[in-house]
This record gives structure tokens, C-alpha cells and sequence, in this order.
């Protein structure tokens, strides 16, 4: 997922200030020989805080990330190389690393290699336990020995409930994702964040019906394609009660119902993981300084180290996090219907004014078969009718 600040500048903006800086960056690192720290003032509930960030530089930059959560199943990680800032394409993925999970106790949990750069922890079956900590390890080929800070699995997390709400604003309509769970009692405090995966569907021109020639035509293609629906920051709470309470219509989604995507049926999949303090503060860290186009394997203006260092060279910059999770999952669905009277129009309406459609009879190759689009898949998830 994307993570991004919200300083109202849109990419271009702050990458143009970046390029404008560069002369008198240059002069500063030849006074000082290293990397500027930066200090940034972040005011919340009545206090301080004080975080350091690094400025990000020309340099690739490797990234160490996974998530191994209590639930059995695929865990992927990645290891890759940023790309230089200004050049704003795909990470560079690296083959070859070795990569464990050890435990308290030194038992090792291997890795294998599905693509470049992607790395699956081979006992799908394994949940690591509430309390315990655990470790990751890699050996990454012409980059070194790498290793996390030790982190300790949380607690249990239960999302009781998700629906969706309505948000009437002046100029907008907005559909609202909403969860409520209860949180059991925990002398550390509880943290959590959410994930939401949005899947929507478009069916082809039923062309068959419209001619009726039903001998001529075949069903129509149904489609599906899967979507991050708010990149631009990541949902968070955190509270340090020690007691069990319930969390109620905590907003983790909001997002314009102006879109054609509604016009037919949208699933979307609500992750809620329960974190450490410290996995915490480094997604709110990153929510506050990363830039608003970029992803945690870009290198953006300024980059949060997460707990992931070398263990010959501590002075080596190193990005990612090595993250334990509890987690919950929960779908919601929603269509045109759910906004009414809001109107979305259909986005497949025939253009007869429009003569180089006429071989698809005035609509669109993209409605006419929906495998036109790109990222289409024709296989429906396992979680559609749920």
C-alpha cells in the first residue's frame, strides 16, 4: 500500500521544491559528510513529538518488508532496491536472499522464492504465538546481513462488525467505511491499523439480449479488478486503556461515490491488524513525512527507518519493517442502489454520434468486452457472495 502524507501539494509540486533545494543540499552535505537530519515539529494532544527523517537522495535504497500475522496462510515479503527519486518507476526486486523467522528459542522458519523480489514463508500453517517474540534474518546477495529488532506478537484482535455509510457533503457524496470492534484489555495499550482491498465488477455489452441473437452471441464476459482505494494514507488508532471497551463506527474508508466503478457491484476487504507500539509509530511516522505518490519501496523526500538494519554495518541505510500482526477480516458490498437517490449513470451507454464505434455497435471496446481493460481478471473471488 501506499503511504502519504497530507501537506495539500500534489507530487509534482513537491518534487519540483526537491529539485530546487538540490544546489544547496549538495553544499551541505559537503560541509557536514553525511546524510541531513531534519527535525520535525509534530503537535498532538498538547504535546511535542520529535521525529527524524532522512532526506532522501539519488541513491537505490534497499527495503526489507512482510507482515507475519497469527492466521494461517500465504505470508509474502518483499526485498527490493528503491529507485532513484527522480526517476519514479517500480522498485528494482532482488532474487537470491535468504530469508528466516527465528524465535525465542533459535528455531528458524524459512522462506522461498516465488518471483524476484517476492519471498513466501513455507509453513502456511504456522501461527506464531500471543506474547512471543520473534526476528527476521536475511542475507541479501552483494548487499549483506540484515536483521529486525526483535518484535512480540500482540494479542487476539476480533472485528465484530463493517458496513458502509453515507456522507453528504455540499458538492459530494461520499461512501463511508465504518467498523466496531471490542478490545480486550491490555497493559501495553492496543494498536491497530486497517487494510482495505476494493474488487469491482463491469460485465460486458450483453450483445446477445440487445440483438437478440442469442445464437450469435454468447454470455457476456464478467470482470473483476482489484484496486488500493485510498493510497494516501493509512488508518490508525491507538489507545493506551488497559481495560476492555468497545470501538464504534471508527472510520477506516472515505471515499467519492462519483464513480462509474459503483455502477455495478463493489466488495471490499477490511483487514484490521492489531500492532505493536512500535510497528505503530512507524506507520505514523510514515503517514506524516513520506510523499503523496510513493510507496514505502520508493525513495521519496524524506524516508522513516522502520527496524530492519545490517548487521556488519549499522551505519547502512536500510528501509522496511519486519511487522507481527493479529488480525480480522470483514467485507462489505455495496452498488449504485446503496446511494440512492444519488445517481450514478451507467458507464456503458452506446454513442451513436460516434461512427468509428460501429463495429462494436456504438459502445466502447472497453464495455463492449470488459477484458479490454487493462488488469482484468475473469475469475471471481472467493469472497464475492459472502
Amino acid at each position: 500500500a501506499a503511504v502519504c502524507g497530507r501537506y495539500g501539494e500534489n507530487f509534482n509540486e513537491v518534487r519540483n521544491k526537491i529539485r530546487l533545494m538540490e544546489p544547496r543540499i549538495q553544499n551541505l552535505n559537503k560541509l557536514l559528510n553525511t546524510y541531513s537530519w531534519f527535525f520535525l515539529l509534530l503537535f498532538c494532544g498538547g504535546c511535542v513529538k520529535e521525529i527524524s527523517y532522512e532526506l532522501g537522495d539519488k541513491e537505490n535504497v534497499l527495503v526489507i518488508y512482510g507482515v507475519l500475522s497469527d492466521k494461517p496462510g500465504r505470508r509474502i515479503f518483499r526485498v527490493t532496491r528503491t529507485n532513484p527519486f527522480e526517476k519514479q518507476v517500480d522498485s528494482n526486486p532482488i532474487s537470491g536472499a535468504k530469508l528466516f523467522v527465528i524465535d525465542s528459542k533459535g528455531k528458524k522458519y524459512g522462506f522461498v522464492e516465488l518471483d524476484p523480489g517476492s519471498y513466501l514463508f513455507q509453513d502456511t500453517l504456522f501461527q506464531p504465538k500471543a506474547g512471543e517474540t520473534y526476528f527476521l534474518d536475511a542475507v541479501v546477495p552483494n548487499a549483506g546481513h540484515y536483521r529486525s529488532d526483535l518484535e512480540v506478537m500482540p494479542g487476539p484482535t476480533s472485528l465484530d462488525r463493517a458496513y458502509p455509510g453515507v456522507q453528504k457533503l455540499d458538492n459530494d457524496t461520499r461512501l463511508q467505511l465504518l467498523v466496531d470492534t471490542r478490545l480486550t484489555s491490555d497493559p501495553q495499550g492496543v494498536y491497530l491499523r486497517w487494510g482495505v482491498t476494493r474488487v469491482w465488477q463491469r460485465t460486458s455489452v450483453d450483445f446477445g439480449l440487445i440483438l437478440m441473437d442469442f445464437f450469435r452471441f454468447r454470455t457476456p464476459i464478467v470482470c473483476y479488478f482489484t484496486v488500493f482505494p485510498e493510497p494516501n494514507g493509512i488508518r490508525l488508532f491507538s489507545s493506551k486503556r488497559q481495560d476492555q471497551f468497545d470501538l464504534k463506527q471508527q472510520e477506516i474508508l472515505n471515499i467519492t461515490a462519483a464513480d462509474s466503478k459503483f455502477f455495478e457491484k463493489n466488495v471490499f476487504e477490511i483487514i484490521q491488524y492489531r500492532i505493536s507500539f512500535n510497528a505503530h509509530e512507524y506507520w505514523s511516522n510514515l503517514n506524516k513525512v513520506t510523499n503523496q505518490a510513493g510507496t514505502i519501496f520508493d525513495s521519496p523526500p524524506a524516508t522513516v527507518r522502520g527496524n530492519i538494519y545490517n548487521v556488519d554495518n549499522p551505519k547502512d541505510r536500510t528501509l522496511g519493517y519486519f511487522e507481527l500482526a493479529s488480525l480480522d477480516t470483514a467485507y462489505v458490498s455495496v452498488d449504485a442502489k446503496f446511494f440512492t437517490p444519488f445517481y450514478i449513470p451507467d458507464p456503458c451507454e452506446p454513442d451513436y454520434t460516434n461512427r468509428s464505434l460501429a463495429p462494436t455497435y456504438y459502445y466502447t471496446a472497453e464495455c463492449a468486452y470488459c477484458t479490454n481493460i487493462k488488469n482484468h481478471s475473469t475469475i471471481r473471488p472467493k469472497f464475492w457472495f459472502r
